[in-house]
Protein backbone atom coordinates (compact mmCIF):
# COMPACT_ATOMS: atom_id res chain seq x y z
CA UNK A 1 0.00 0.00 0.00
CA UNK A 2 1.21 3.34 -0.81
CA UNK A 3 2.10 6.27 1.93
CA UNK A 4 -0.58 8.64 0.59
CA UNK A 5 -3.29 5.51 0.92
CA UNK A 6 -1.45 4.72 4.19
CA UNK A 7 -1.68 7.95 5.43
CA UNK A 8 -5.87 8.27 4.22
CA UNK A 9 -6.40 5.09 6.27
CA UNK A 10 -4.46 6.83 9.33
CA UNK A 11 -7.21 9.79 8.86
CA UNK A 12 -10.23 7.42 8.28
CA UNK A 13 -9.30 5.24 11.22
CA UNK A 14 -9.44 8.77 13.32
CA UNK A 15 -12.57 9.92 12.68
CA UNK A 16 -14.31 6.22 12.58
CA UNK A 17 -12.58 5.99 16.27
CA UNK A 18 -13.87 9.43 17.11
CA UNK A 19 -17.54 8.81 16.58
CA UNK A 20 -17.87 5.30 18.06
CA UNK A 21 -16.18 7.34 21.10
CA UNK A 22 -19.74 8.93 20.86
CA UNK A 23 -21.35 6.29 22.74
CA UNK A 24 -19.05 5.77 25.34
CA UNK A 25 -21.19 5.82 28.82
CA UNK A 26 -24.49 6.47 27.03
CA UNK A 27 -27.59 3.97 27.69
CA UNK A 28 -29.01 2.00 25.06
CA UNK A 29 -32.15 5.07 25.16
CA UNK A 30 -29.72 7.76 25.50
CA UNK A 31 -27.86 6.65 22.32
CA UNK A 32 -31.22 6.32 20.57
CA UNK A 33 -32.36 9.95 21.78
CA UNK A 34 -32.84 12.61 19.36
CA UNK A 35 -32.11 15.92 20.04
CA UNK A 36 -33.28 17.02 16.66
CA UNK A 37 -35.79 17.70 14.35
CA UNK A 38 -34.72 15.33 12.00
CA UNK A 39 -34.77 12.60 14.27
CA UNK A 40 -30.97 12.10 13.77
CA UNK A 41 -29.63 10.15 16.89
CA UNK A 42 -26.14 8.68 17.83
CA UNK A 43 -27.13 4.83 17.40
CA UNK A 44 -28.65 6.03 13.82
CA UNK A 45 -25.35 7.86 12.60
CA UNK A 46 -23.46 4.55 13.13
CA UNK A 47 -26.01 2.67 11.67
CA UNK A 48 -25.86 4.92 8.61
CA UNK A 49 -21.94 4.72 8.34
CA UNK A 50 -21.71 1.50 8.71
CA UNK A 51 -23.74 1.29 5.22
CA UNK A 52 -21.27 4.20 4.08
CA UNK A 53 -18.69 2.06 4.54
CA UNK A 54 -20.09 -0.84 2.72
CA UNK A 55 -21.50 1.47 -0.23
CA UNK A 56 -18.25 2.99 -0.68
CA UNK A 57 -15.86 0.15 -0.61
CA UNK A 58 -17.55 -2.94 -0.76
CA UNK A 59 -19.62 -2.03 -3.45
CA UNK A 60 -17.94 1.34 -5.38
CA UNK A 61 -14.01 0.26 -4.99
CA UNK A 62 -15.01 -3.89 -4.60
CA UNK A 63 -17.86 -4.39 -7.23
CA UNK A 64 -19.80 -6.17 -4.81
CA UNK A 65 -23.46 -5.18 -6.04
CA UNK A 66 -25.14 -4.35 -3.07
CA UNK A 67 -24.08 -2.48 -0.24
CA UNK A 68 -24.93 -4.43 3.04
CA UNK A 69 -26.24 -2.53 6.64
CA UNK A 70 -29.10 0.29 6.20
CA UNK A 71 -28.85 3.29 5.00
CA UNK A 72 -31.80 4.91 7.58
CA UNK A 73 -30.88 6.38 10.66
CA UNK A 74 -33.95 4.81 12.64
CA UNK A 75 -31.84 1.94 14.44
CA UNK A 76 -34.52 -1.20 14.69
CA UNK A 77 -34.97 -1.43 19.38
CA UNK A 78 -33.84 -5.06 18.96
CA UNK A 79 -30.31 -4.36 17.39
CA UNK A 80 -28.38 -3.55 20.82
CA UNK A 81 -25.07 -0.55 20.88
CA UNK A 82 -22.97 -3.55 21.08
CA UNK A 83 -24.43 -5.32 17.83
CA UNK A 84 -23.75 -1.47 15.78
CA UNK A 85 -20.31 -1.15 17.45
CA UNK A 86 -19.82 -4.63 16.44
CA UNK A 87 -20.95 -3.93 13.03
CA UNK A 88 -19.32 -0.48 11.87
CA UNK A 89 -16.18 -2.32 12.91
CA UNK A 90 -16.60 -4.98 11.21
CA UNK A 91 -17.37 -3.07 7.86
CA UNK A 92 -13.98 -1.24 9.22
CA UNK A 93 -12.35 -4.05 8.42
CA UNK A 94 -13.89 -5.11 5.20
CA UNK A 95 -13.07 -1.60 3.51
CA UNK A 96 -9.28 -1.60 5.37
CA UNK A 97 -8.86 -5.22 3.21
CA UNK A 98 -10.50 -3.95 0.08
CA UNK A 99 -8.08 -0.39 0.43
CA UNK A 100 -5.02 -2.37 1.20
CA UNK A 101 -6.25 -4.95 -1.89
CA UNK A 102 -6.11 -1.70 -4.54
CA UNK A 103 -3.07 -0.08 -2.16
CA UNK A 104 -2.72 2.74 -4.97
CA UNK A 105 -4.73 5.95 -4.48
CA UNK A 106 -4.44 6.34 -8.23
CA UNK A 107 -6.01 2.98 -9.17
CA UNK A 108 -9.23 3.00 -11.51
CA UNK A 109 -12.88 3.61 -9.04
CA UNK A 110 -16.50 3.33 -11.18
CA UNK A 111 -19.38 5.41 -9.93
CA UNK A 112 -22.22 6.03 -11.54
CA UNK A 113 -20.66 5.32 -14.81
CA UNK A 114 -17.71 7.87 -14.02
CA UNK A 115 -14.12 6.88 -13.35
CA UNK A 116 -12.49 8.32 -10.69
CA UNK A 117 -9.49 6.65 -8.46
CA UNK A 118 -9.09 5.07 -4.91
CA UNK A 119 -7.91 8.94 -3.56
CA UNK A 120 -11.56 9.77 -4.44
CA UNK A 121 -13.59 6.89 -2.42
CA UNK A 122 -11.29 7.39 0.46
CA UNK A 123 -11.85 10.68 0.71
CA UNK A 124 -15.51 10.71 0.24
CA UNK A 125 -16.00 8.34 3.32
CA UNK A 126 -13.80 10.72 5.52
CA UNK A 127 -16.03 13.61 4.35
CA UNK A 128 -19.13 11.97 4.96
CA UNK A 129 -17.61 10.22 8.33
CA UNK A 130 -16.48 13.75 9.44
CA UNK A 131 -19.77 15.26 8.91
CA UNK A 132 -21.36 12.97 10.54
CA UNK A 133 -18.63 13.20 13.77
CA UNK A 134 -20.33 16.82 13.90
CA UNK A 135 -23.71 15.88 14.23
CA UNK A 136 -22.43 13.50 16.65
CA UNK A 137 -20.56 15.98 18.42
CA UNK A 138 -23.79 18.55 18.47
CA UNK A 139 -26.41 15.44 19.78
CA UNK A 140 -23.87 13.75 22.80
CA UNK A 141 -23.65 17.61 23.83
CA UNK A 142 -27.42 17.93 23.47
CA UNK A 143 -27.97 14.75 25.47
CA UNK A 144 -25.40 15.10 28.65
CA UNK A 145 -23.25 18.02 28.23
CA UNK A 146 -20.13 16.36 27.29
CA UNK A 147 -17.86 17.86 24.40
CA UNK A 148 -14.46 16.69 22.45
CA UNK A 149 -13.20 14.02 21.11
Amino acid sequence: MSREVDALLRELNQARSQVLRKLDGLSEEDARRSTVPSGTNLAGLIQHLTFVESLWFETVVGGRSKPRGIRSMQVDPAVSLRRLRAAYREAWAVSDRIIAEVGEPDAPVERNGRTHDLRWAILAVIGETRQHLGHADIIREQIDGRTGR
